[in-house]
C-alpha cells in the first residue's frame, strides 16, 4: 500500500513544489481493479495564480505543464506516464482570477515496491523541469480479501457535479494533504474493499473505522469511530464519517478493518493523517480531580526524580500530552500535579493495573539507556530509543558498523509493528564516533520516509551527488540495498 512522508508532517505522499513561481500538488493512492491488476491514481492539480500564459493559435491565452511519473523497480523502469495539464484559456495573460487545473491519471503496475520518480515543467517558463522522488508498495491478492488506499475528503456530496471530483456517484472533493483542519468537524472517508465474494460463504460482512494516535494506537475518545454492514461482493466501496469536532491537535491513524460474520479479522489498512485543533488544550486543572492517595505514585516524594520520571514518557505521549513538557517550565510544577498528571497517564493506559504497566516501561527506559545512549544522549532521546520504546523490540536487528563505503547503519525488522506487517527502520551514524545512530527511513506508515536513503548511506567516501542529474542506477546496488530487500 501506500507509503506516508512525515515532513514532520505528512502521509499520504503530497509534495508542493515550487519552482519560482510555479506551485503544483502531486497525490497518489493505489487501488486495483475487479480482475485483480493493480494500479496508482495520481492526481495533478496546478495553481493557476503560479504558470506562465502563453498565446495560442486563436488568440487566447493558457498554461501548459508536463508531468512525467517513472515507476523503477530493481533499477528498471517498468513504468510511466507522461502527460500535459492544460489551463483554460484566457483573453490576456494576466487575468486577476486563474483557476487551478488538473486531473487523475491511472498507472498500471504488478504488486512490488517502487521508487516513484516524478518532473513538472512548466512549458513556458524559462526553468528547468523540477525532480522529486517517492516510494511506493502495492501488494494486492487474487484470492484474499484486501484493502486499497484510504482518500479522505474535504467535502462529499451525494449530488455529482460533473466535475473531474465525481467519483462513485458522488461528488468527492479530496483532503490532499492528509492534513485536517480546525475548520473540519467530520472527516469523510472511503476505500474499496476487494475479493469478498471470494469467501466460502457469501456472508454480511462488518467494516469497523476508527481513529487512533499515531503514538500509542489509543483511541483519543469513544466516539472516534464508524460501523457499517455490507454484503459480500468482488468490489465494495466503503464509505464512512467520523464526528472529529473534539479530536485535539496531532498526529492519527484511520484504520478500517473488515471482519467476517463471525469477528475474524480478513483484512486491515490504515492512513496517517494531522490534526489542527488549537482550541483543544491541555491544561493544570485538567488533573486536579485525579486521586493519587495510596497508589503506587503516592510513594514518589522526590520531585527530581518524579520529574525525569516524566520526561520518560515523552516518546509515547500523544501531542496534547506532549504539551505537559514543552508549554511551561517543568521544574516549577508543583510535586502534586507531576504526581496527578504522571498517574492519569498509566491509568489511561491500564486501568486495571496502571503500577505494573510503569514497572514494564521503566525496565524498557533503562534496557535502551544501556543499549543507545552514549555520553551525550540519554538512550530514550535517541532515535532507536524512541523507536523501541514506541513500538517494542525488533524481531531482528542487523548491522553494517565496518562497510569502507558505507556510513555505518542498522536495519530493524519487525514481523508487525502496530496495524502494519514487515516494517522496516534503517539507522545510520555519520559522526562514526558516538553511539547515537539517527532514523534515516522507514518504511512505516507515519514514520520518516526518504526515497534516496540508498544514495546518502552510501556517500561516505563521496558526500555531494546532484539527484536531477542521476538515474537510480546511478546509486542502487552495494550492500545496504541488498541488506534491507533481503533482511526478513
Amino acid at each position: 500500500m501506500k507509503k506516508i512522508l512525515l515532513f514532520t508532517l505528512l502521509l499520504v505522499f503530497v509534495s508542493s513544489i515550487f519552482a519560482q513561481k510555479l506551485s503544483v500538488l502531486i497525490d497518489y493512492k493505489s487501488y486495483c481493479t475487479s480482475t485483480g491488476a493493480p494500479y496508482l491514481e495520481i492526481s495533478s492539480f496546478v495553481n493557476g495564480q503560479t504558470v506562465i500564459y502563453a498565446p495560442t493559435d486563436k488568440g487566447k491565452f493558457e498554461a501548459e505543464v508536463r508531468i512525467t511519473v517513472q515507476a523503477f523497480q530493481s533499477d528498471s523502469l517498468v513504468g510511466k506516464l507522461d502527460y500535459i495539464l492544460v489551463s483554460e484559456q484566457f483573453e490576456d495573460s494576466i487575468a486577476a482570477t486563474k483557476p487551478d487545473f488538473g486531473n487523475f491519471q491511472n498507472l498500471q503496475l504488478p504488486n512490488g515496491e517502487y521508487l516513484l520518480q516524478f518532473s513538472v515543467h512548466d512549458i513556458h517558463a524559462a526553468t528547468k523541469p523540477i525532480y522529486f522522488a517517492d516510494i511506493a508498495v502495492l501488494n494486492y491478492s487474487h484470492d484474499k480479501v484486501s484493502i486499497s488506499d484510504i482518500s479522505l475528503y474535504r467535502n462529499m456530496s451525494r449530488e455529482p457535479k460533473g466535475d473531474i471530483f465525481d467519483k462513485y456517484g458522488f461528488s468527492l472533493e479530496p483532503l490532499f494533504y492528509g492534513f485536517v483542519p480546525e475548520s473540519m468537524y467530520t472527516l469523510p472517508f472511503s476505500c474499496e474493499i476487494y475479493n469478498t465474494d471470494k469467501l466460502a460463504e457469501k456472508e454480511q460482512l462488518t467494516i469497523k473505522s476508527y481513529i487512533t494516535c499515531f503514538e500509542n494506537n489509543m483511541m483519543p475518545y469513544p466516539e472516534a469511530r464508524h460501523t457499517a454492514q455490507v454484503p459480500a461482493k468482488s468490489v465494495i466501496v466503503a464509505f464512512g464519517e467520523i464526528g472529529i469536532f473534539k479530536l485535539p491537535s496531532g498526529n492519527y491513524n484511520l484504520i478500517v478493518d473488515v471482519f467476517s460474520k463471525d469477528s475474524v479479522l480478513l483484512a486491515t489498512n490504515s492512513f496517517f493523517f494531522q490534526r489542527s485543533n488549537p482550541t483543544i488544550k491541555l491544561h493544570l486543572e485538567d488533573f486536579s480531580a485525579v486521586n493519587v492517595k495510596s497508589t503506587f505514585v503516592d510513594q514518589f516524594k522526590d520531585s527530581i526524580q518524579l520529574l525525569e520520571y516524566v520526561r520518560f514518557l515523552y516518546p509515547i505521549s500523544t501531542p496534547v500530552e506532549r504539551e505537559f513538557y514543552s508549554a511551561r517550565m517543568m521544574h516549577l510544577i508543583p510535586l502534586e500535579i507531576l504526581q496527578k498528571f504522571f498517574y492519569a497517564f498509566w491509568l489511561k493506559r491500564d486501568p486495571i493495573n496502571p503500577e505494573n504497566a510503569w514497572t514494564a516501561y521503566l525496565a524498557k527506559i533503562k534496557h535502551v539507556d544501556k543499549e543507545f545512549g552514549c555520553k551525550i544522549i540519554q538512550g530514550y532521546r535517541t532515535d532507536r530509543g524512541r523507536v523501541y520504546l514506541q513500538y517494542g523490540p525488533p524481531n531482528s536487528i542487523f548491522e553494517s558498523p565496518f562497510d569502507s563505503h558505507s556510513y555505518p547503519y542498522e536495519i530493524w525488522h519487525y514481523y508487525y509493528c502496530v496495524d502494519q506487517s514487515n516494517v522496516k527502520f534503517i539507522f545510520w551514524n555519520t559522526d562514526l564516533v558516538s553511539n547515537d545512530y539517527e532514523l534515516l527511513h522507514s518504511d512505516k506508515r507515519g514514520e520518516m520516509q526518504d526515497p534516496f536513503w540508498q544514495i546518502k548511506v552510501t556517500q561516505r567516501k563521496t558526500p555531494i551527488f546532484n539527484f536531477e542529474e542521476r538515474t537510480p542506477e546511478s546509486y542502487f546496488g552495494g550492500n545496504p540495498k541488498d541488506d534491507w530487500f533481503n533482511h526478513r
